[in-house]
């Protein structure tokens, strides 16, 4: 097997390929961690600052492995479209010329990143639009018709309507399935040493593999593979909720029931229901579930007022709302007025099964496959409804309720704890996963991520490796922590952001623009932009209406202007050079438990005895505040400020968790709010 040695040291394979390469001991002991863990069959957390290189430091254990056991499939899986394109597209190609290696690779979006092309050929290639003419030469020229390799914008536009979508797909029965861009995807994985994909793709595998009974052995939504690497791991709690999470509302059931009775072309201009009438073992089912449905959507009608009725009454016009026992000794009577609605979605699908033959016709099997597949969700969504109507289970799901803008709601059930739900469904199944990311210990430890990842059930099969950046940090970062800085309150959440104006005029001023202010508030962040407007040059303010991407190639392009933002822009935001030079942080990220799936996480360790804040606020927040300091060295050019307003952090002792856990940079310790104007001009000038 190819020694990491041979890869990484000087006069290696990288060095001989890159003319800019530099040996980075971080790079290196990070790939022969992985190595480890993929030769030993266990599991690995590790954390490597920005500049390590993490990405070569598995992918060339990855080479390795496989060059040594061709039968080896492994999974690398990232949270964002731009970094699958990254690590497919530069990356591994580049990687593989260095390391003369011969694998074959593969990249999976989700499925609504291809374009379909029955519903492109059924619309008129693109319909009237102007732009079809552009969009018909994109499709004549793509390669993977994926959406991420459109770049004109007029193009783009015309995509989503003609995305492909798994609840009307013919899959192999479609007469454009030999030219269908996501099974030609799909298709190509199964031949592949090496699969790009999502945390989405790869969370909903686990979760069909085990719905369906199929190891990992079998193909499934990916083909099999024994191991993975899942890279920007801080975000797979999140994705696992997401995943694992079920949901009921009259929204999701009445899409279904439309896709029922609706006319298609495919069908003649009829719906699936009256296409497959010639179908009927018994006269006239299609006609019954037809009344069935008509049915059903008027209990969905009635579900909803009694829903919203009863919202109204348990926590007023609340967005979200936590299911607590209250509500169902209060509501029993009510809540069982569903039942019929349940019973009623589970007996379309038995109808269906009972209504037509076995063996249909070879020309109406597709509409009856997709019949079936709808009343299947059906049936699903009654099972779900049964389940919130009859919850008790407080201490492995959580009921909670969102409701839309029309005043509807939308039910959903999510699992309390994400560590065991990946323990079981993924960690347990491979031979070893690599969780990687530049933000995932707190105060040099990993137990926060651990329980939530689902090492802490793994821990005999478990390595780690912390990794700072390459980057010199006490020579080109200056973190400003005010001695005589305002402590945030949120009594007093006027007077604060007055302060905290004032704070950041002068600091823009000192750095010549250059500079993002992160807060946590919407409300915050327009108090102070109000009270900045027409005083500092060249100031944006994230919006509600203006693309997250559009605002920050704004920023970008001009390299003296300013962006006061939000929480989406705490990460993933890379301005290297001059244009990126001072980050401010308003208030320390703490998020207040308030949002269903926080607050009964919140309830549940208290329930065991443990300390909520200690448990989960404070590693959330640090983390969080780990991303935000991020954002500002990019390169190893890169120097700037890092000025955190909220004096909280040096006032409470958990302040103390916070500055160990960051990189470690260079800290004044005279730095006032009388004197940070000067120390960020001498500092950056």
């Amino acid at each position: 097997m190819l020694d990491m040695s041979e890869v990484f040291a000087h006069g290696g394979l990288l060095d001989n390929a890159l003319p800019s390469y530099s040996y980075r001991e971080g790079q290196y002991d990070m790939a022969e961690l992985v190595t480890k863990a993929f030769k030993e069959g266990m599991h690995a957390v590790i954390e490597a600052g920005t500049g390590t290189g993490k990405s070569f430091a598995y992918l060339a254990p990855i080479m390795a492995s496989i060059a040594e056991d061709k039968s080896r499939r492994f999974v690398v899986a990232t949270s964002t479209i731009p970094l699958e394109k990254q690590l497919y597209e530069k990356d591994i190609p580049f990687l593989k010329e260095a390391l003369s290696s011969d694998i074959e690779v593969a990249v999976l979006y989700g499925r609504a990143n291809y374009l379909c092309m029955r519903k492109y050929r059924e619309a008129g290639d693109a319909g009237n639009d102007a732009n079809a003419s552009l969009f018909a030469e994109w499709v004549e020229s793509t390669d993977s018709g994926a959406r991420a390799d459109i770049h004109d914008p007029r193009v783009a536009r015309l995509f989503p309507p003609l995305a492909s979508d798994d609840k009307d797909c013919a899959s192999f029965r479609c007469p454009f399935y030999q030219e269908c861009f996501f099974y030609n995807a799909r298709r190509r994985t199964e031949k592949a040493d090496l699969i790009v994909t999502n945390h989405h793709i790869l969370l909903y595998d686990a979760k069909y593999r085990a719905e369906s009974d199929k190891d990992f052995s079998d193909d499934a939504v990916l083909p099999s593979y024994q191991y993975a690497v899942i890279d920007e791991a801080h975000h797979i709690e999140k994705e696992a909720t997401e995943i694992f999470s079920e949901a009921f509302s009259s929204r999701l059931v009445s899409r279904y029931l439309d896709y029922m009775t609706r006319h298609e072309r495919r069908f003649g201009s009829a719906s699936i229901l009256d296409f497959l009438s010639t179908e009927e073992k018994v006269r006239g089912v299609g006609k019954n579930i037809a009344e069935s449905i008509a049915h059903i959507r008027t209990l969905l009608i009635r579900f909803d007022e009694d829903l919203s009725s009863m919202m109204e009454e348990y926590r007023g016009r609340e967005s979200e709302v936590l299911f607590l026992p209250d509500f169902y000794q209060r509501f029993s009577e009510r809540i069982r007025n569903s039942e019929w609605l349940g019973e009623e979605l589970r007996k379309i699908e038995q109808a269906v099964c009972d209504g037509y033959n076995e063996n249909p016709s070879e020309s109406n099997v597709t509409a009856l496959e997709l019949l079936m597949r709808y009343a299947s969700s059906l049936s699903s969504f009654g099972s779900t409804l049964t389940t919130w109507m009859r919850f008790s289970d407080w201490d492995g799901r959580i009921p909670y309720a969102v409701s839309y803008q029309d005043g509807r709601y939308e039910i959903r059930i999510s699992p309390m704890d994400t560590g065991p739900v990946l323990s079981r469904f993924l960690l347990s199944n491979l031979e070893s996963v690599i969780y990687s990311s530049a933000t995932l210990s707190v105060n040099g430890g990993f137990q926060y991520f651990e329980e939530r990842s689902g090492l802490k059930e793994e821990k005999e099969r478990v390595l780690s490796g912390i990794f700072p950046s390459p980057f010199e940090y006490r020579k080109n970062l200056m973190l400003l922590l005010p001695h005589d800085g305002v402590s945030f309150h949120k009594d007093r959440s006027a007077e604060y952001s007055g302060y905290v104006a004032e704070a950041v005029y002068e600091a823009i001023n000192a750095a010549g623009g250059g500079a993002l202010v992160l807060f946590t508030s919407k409300d915050m962040m327009n108090s102070v932009y109000s009270r900045l407007r027409g005083r500092i040059d060249d100031l944006m303010k994230q919006d509600d209406a203006a693309l997250r991407s559009s605002l920050l190639s704004a920023f970008c392009s001009r390299e003296d202007s300013s962006l006061l933002a939000l929480s989406s822009f705490w990460e993933g935001i890379d301005a290297p050079g001059r244009t990126l030079r001072l980050v401010i942080i308003v208030k320390l990220p703490f998020s207040v438990p308030t949002a269903p799936i926080e607050a009964a996480r919140s309830m549940n360790i208290e329930k065991r005895g443990g300390r909520v804040f200690f448990e989960m606020s404070l590693p959330e927040a640090t983390l969080k505040l780990k991303q935000g300091l991020g954002r500002l060295i990019r390169s190893e050019e890169d120097r700037g400020v890092v000025l955190i307003l909220d004096n909280r952090i040096l006032s409470h002792g958990y302040g103390r968790v916070m500055i160990s856990s960051l990189p470690e940079c260079y800290i004044p310790e005279d730095a006032s709010l009388g004197n940070i104007a000067s120390k960020i001009e001498r500092f950056l000038y």
